[in-house]
């Protein structure tokens, strides 16, 4: 009896190791660090694993994230220029579509990012709407790190949105 039962576990285990052929890999641990009167929230971005704001400048930004395997499944490149012109064009369509700034660089961590900083017309809103994304990668995944507001948001925003960029802790 104990060889038949010894027999059957054996088998079982057998059978499990060789169905778990593959493994998703649906997250990974990243935090980010904001500046002093920024504070998390909801509503900006429905696509978004973290949301920011600050009422008194009128800033916000959030964060969105793709995993690269996916990516691949829909021929999609992951090279961080190629993968800002995709995030980009999901902008570009509206009136007054402005590329301002683009540029590579490393944070202070030593994360690769390359930045963009564009602004569009909201109808809705009636006023101009001004982004910094980066977009950052790690092995398993991309990160579009958007901030944004309107009016003079890039200017005066700049030493907020440096510090965030500088402060996200992501896998290497």
């Amino acid at each position: 009896m104990k060889k038949i039962l010894l027999a059957f576990t054996l088998m079982l285990c057998l059978m499990n190791n060789t169905n778990a052929q593959s493994t998703i890999i649906g997250s990974e641990a990243f935090s980010v660090n904001l500046p002093a009167g920024y504070q998390r929230t909801i509503g900006t971005n429905d696509f978004s694993i973290v949301q920011w704001e600050n009422n008194d400048s009128t800033a916000y930004g959030f964060i969105i994230t793709e995993n690269i395997d996916e990516l691949k499944l829909g021929n999609i490149s992951d090279d961080l220029a190629s993968y800002m012109d995709i995030t980009v064009s999901n902008y570009s369509s509206n009136p007054k579509f402005k590329s301002l700034n683009t540029k590579q660089f490393k944070t202070n961590k030593g994360k690769e990012t390359f930045q963009k900083q564009i602004s569009y017309y909201n109808e809705e809103l009636e006023s101009n709407v001004y982004l910094q994304i980066n977009i950052f990668k790690t092995k398993n995944f991309i990160y579009q790190v958007v901030n944004f507001g309107s009016d003079d948001f890039l200017k005066n925003s700049k030493e907020y949105t440096d510090y965030i960029i500088n402060n996200i802790d992501l896998p290497f």
